[in-house]
């Protein structure tokens, strides 16, 4: 499998809120910083950093991909995130993407996004 076929496929388990199966694609010591957020380093901590950010604030998220990059172990990918919120609306953001391999596995996921939109009141 190719790495954007990788990447793909975390997207899905993003869309259907797999935070397992997401955490089982990553190595040991990966890292993954959404937005301007600290990063977070190793399963548990990525685990715990997902589940504490805006996951309370959504009902459904769809990535729309418009483009991906791959250069030796890097995909970069561009893509514009819909968020189902709880009160009903949905908002759009732009977003950049960066995953890191090692192998197979996800070693860093960096997340370039205004995330603000979603937590305004």
């Amino acid at each position: 499998m190719s790495n954007i076929s990788t990447v793909q496929n975390l997207l899905k388990m993003f869309e259907s809120f797999n935070v397992p199966g997401f955490l089982d694609c990553l190595t040991e010591d990966a890292v993954y910083r959404f937005g301007n957020y600290p990063a977070a380093t190793g399963k548990e901590a990525i685990e715990a950093t997902i589940k504490a950010s805006h996951m309370d604030q959504i009902t459904g998220i769809a990535f729309d991909v418009k483009s991906s990059y791959e250069q030796g172990d890097t995909v970069v990918v561009e893509l514009a995130v819909n968020y189902n919120m709880v009160g009903g609306n949905t908002i759009t953001l732009p977003c950049l993407d960066i995953f890191r391999f090692d192998g197979d596995k996800v070693k860093a996921m960096l997340v370039f996004m205004d995330a603000s939109p979603l937590f305004a009141g």
